[in-house]
């Protein structure tokens, strides 16, 4: 029997889009046949996501598809796609989407929110995550009174908020809200966080971006046994309002902190949570002291030893880690794993360390499992250690996706590809390379004295197969000669889809676009403040309905479609939106 994919069962064609993203599904699966694009016209299960997306894509993916097909919705006023917000509201009618469960909205203004809050039906929503990137005082009363609204609604069951804190503290909640999980990305105070638990009684889970030291008098009257989980990213308080705080929550299940005062006593955390947080499972942390005298190795020892005890190696099996970093006289006493998401690498060479666990840092990569996002400064210190170590198939940050390689003056030329005893090169999908300095050394970066330099960054970038966004910074780069620049150029992938570079002229603007066909988004620094304008003119008679935004000696573009050189073009269906940001002059 000859079976084809075409035969099977609708149910289960949307199972296979449900792992499918919407432009594979729009741009790849739809034209295939009839069958295929009357199933695609039918699937109501769609995730539109807008990051990294062309606009002429977004653009086709607005007007193929059904609203009340899409259930879930990422847009996007970010850096490098700066009205995108814009750009959908005038595309779509807002009222024809009555499905939505998922709504997540970066960088918006106030008046876009109030517009999208005001005409999309939300009743179905589930999860809302927002932040405002710019403030309008004439829409704040509309803004409290419609967050108040969506807050309220039954199906509400997750919700990221980011807005500025004198407008958190005036929203009105609502009584017995149904929100399980909450986060907060701006600064709060206890006071707020008391009156949150207040009003949500079904509250799991909260994650707090920044808690300041602001405490009420008296705490010792209310607690909120709903909380089983905490996470505050920037601590600023001492352990004893730390303390205060925690006995609000008796029932915690998980806590995680991050930065504090005065945190480094085992002894103290021990009695705590034995007389106070009894049903505390997991504990993560990630504690800084700063040090006005240098410390010796017999004071990283009095630290970690008040982690050695039962308690913590038995009872809990909670593990811990000190570092003393020497340049900066810093205590860093952390729980294994790293609950950091990002991290700067230091060198052994530069730092006293011991763990109460007995694994060794390099030999067990799970304590790096949550590091998705590396620092990496290639200065003669890291050249040395890679030199020491032998190249395994173990790298020791093994979910790194993201990596920032900081080239230093001082440092010797070494080749990339040697990184991979830190990281998984075909893992990363964002790589940015900074040079502080561009004198004769730092342009064998790219090209001078060495041939092999650029072939070198090249088979790095190349290696790394699922890279999307590229970043190559320096504080000179714009400025010195285009065959360097031109060299830079040489080295990107084709696949790249976000791409920043410094750019001096039109024709390396067209070599870049004819080398990377999957561009969505370009943010060209430029030399000279009067190729701008000539640039921009060059994207508006060879692109179609592109977005040019001019800031301070930079051009970012969202690209529509890129136009075919020839004599039968129309030019009169060229057009193109130029928008002034002056908010970096």
């Amino acid at each position: 029997m000859n079976l084809s994919i075409q035969s099977l069962p609708v149910e289960l064609l949307y199972r296979i889009f449900d792992n499918l993203d919407t432009e594979t599904i729009i741009f790849s699966i739809r034209p295939l046949s009839r069958l295929f694009q009357s199933v695609v016209n039918t699937y109501d299960r769609y995730v539109l996501d807008s990051k990294l997306i062309s606009k002429s894509n977004f653009c086709v993916l607005c007007r193929l598809i059904d609203p009340k097909n899409i259930n879930s919705f990422v847009l996007s006023n970010n850096k490098e796609i700066s009205n995108q917000i814009d750009v959908f509201i005038s595309l779509v009618h807002l009222q024809q989407f009555t499905r939505i469960q998922f709504l997540t909205l970066h960088y918006i203004e106030e008046f876009q929110l109030n517009c999208i809050l005001k005409r999309m039906n939300l009743n179905s929503l589930v999860s809302f995550s927002f932040n405002i990137r710019k403030y309008d005082n004439k829409c704040k009363k509309t803004t409290l009174s419609l967050l108040s609204s969506v807050v309220a609604q039954l199906t509400l069951r997750k919700l990221e908020i980011d807005i500025e804190s004198l407008r958190m503290d005036e929203i009105t909640w609502p009584v017995d809200c149904k929100i399980q999980h909450l986060t907060i990305n701006s600064d709060i105070h206890i006071n707020s966080f008391c009156t949150i638990l207040q009003f949500f009684p079904h509250l799991h889970t909260f994650i707090i971006r920044k808690m300041s030291s602001n405490l009420i008098d008296d705490l010792t009257s209310i607690y909120f046994p709903q909380l089983r989980s905490l996470t505050i990213k920037d601590l600023v308080v001492k352990i004893d309002k730390m303390e205060s705080l925690l006995l609000l929550t008796p029932s915690l299940v998980y806590l995680k902190l991050i930065g504090g005062n005065e945190m480094l006593d085992g002894k103290r955390w021990e009695q705590f949570i034995q007389i106070n947080l009894v049903q505390l499972e997991k504990f993560e942390f990630y504690f800084n002291e700063k040090f006005l005298i240098k410390t010796a190795l017999t004071d990283v020892e009095s630290i970690i030893s008040l982690f050695q005890t039962p308690f913590w190696m038995e009872y809990k099996k909670w593990f811990v880690s000190c570092e003393y970093l020497i340049d900066h006289s810093t205590i860093c006493l952390y729980s294994e794993p790293i609950c950091l998401s990002i991290l700067k690498y230091t060198t052994k060479s530069q730092k006293i360390s011991l763990s109460t666990s007995t694994s060794i840092f390099d030999n067990n990569s799970t304590i790096t499992d949550n590091i998705n996002s590396l620092n990496l400064c290639l200065s003669k210190i890291i050249v040395d250690e890679i030199q020491q170590k032998t190249i395994t198939n173990h790298p020791m940050f093994p979910k790194v996706t993201e990596i920032e390689l900081i080239f230093q003056k001082e440092c010797p030329l070494l080749l990339l590809q040697s990184l991979s005893i830190y990281i998984n090169i075909s893992q990363l999908v964002k790589i940015k390379l900074y040079t502080y300095f561009f004198d004769g050394y730092r342009q064998n970066i790219f090209y001078k004295y060495n041939k092999n330099i650029p072939m070198d960054i090249g088979i790095f970038m190349e290696q790394a197969h699922n890279l999307s966004s590229l970043i190559i910074q320096g504080n000179g780069l714009r400025y010195n000669l285009n065959r360097t620049i031109e060299n830079i150029h040489s080295t990107i992938p084709c696949r790249v889809k976000h791409l920043q570079v410094p750019t001096n002229s039109v024709d390396q603007i067209k070599r870049i676009l004819e080398r990377c066909q999957h561009l969505s988004t370009l943010q060209l620094d430029v030399q000279y403040i009067g190729n701008i304008d000539e640039m921009i003119e060059w994207f508006s008679n060879n692109t179609i309905n592109s977005t040019c935004w001019k800031r301070y000696r930079t051009i970012i573009v969202w690209l529509g479609i890129k136009q075919i050189q020839s004599t039968e073009i129309n030019v009169d269906y060229k057009r193109i939106k130029l928008t002034d940001d002056n908010s970096n002059f």
